[in-house]
């Protein structure tokens, strides 16, 4: 299985949404942890270490291009896959705009999973098992 020993956060708040793309990385072996919004995301990524991070762009309270700034202020390493029904038509990788890749829904499974495996293989600096500490120093 591809996703052995990966950790993937998936954020949206669309429960639907949420629910078929964590069963989806689940049946690839991916490790997930789904949250509905920017704020239980942050605080999820400050209790454990993700090798990536599945969010939609528009979610209430805190938004995908919001989240996207708050996740490389505290990992800027972290590959972000931004997917939406309202952001631009983006496809392919964007670096310039701090995110790993942009996909428009509705999104083919194959190509997600496609993403997901690139993503988790770029090389991350190495985290301690405790991320909350680190960020505190």
């Amino acid at each position: 299985m591809d996703g052995y020993g990966k950790r993937v956060l998936v954020v949206d708040d669309d429960e639907d949404i949420r629910i078929c793309t964590s069963l989806l990385l689940e049946s690839a072996g991916y490790n997930v942890i789904p949250v509905c919004d920017g704020l239980d995301a942050l605080h999820e990524m400050k209790k454990r270490h993700f090798d990536a991070v599945v969010t939609d762009f528009s979610m209430p309270i805190l938004n995908g291009r919001q989240l996207l700034g708050r996740i490389h202020a505290m990992h800027p390493e972290m590959p972000v896959i931004l997917v939406s029904a309202t952001v631009p038509d983006y496809s392919g990788t964007l670096k310039d705009d701090q995110f790993f890749a942009c996909l428009r829904k509705p999104f083919e499974s194959a190509l997600l999973l496609e993403l997901i495996r690139e993503a988790v293989q770029l090389p991350q600096p190495a985290y301690t098992e405790d991320a909350s500490s680190s960020a505190a120093r």
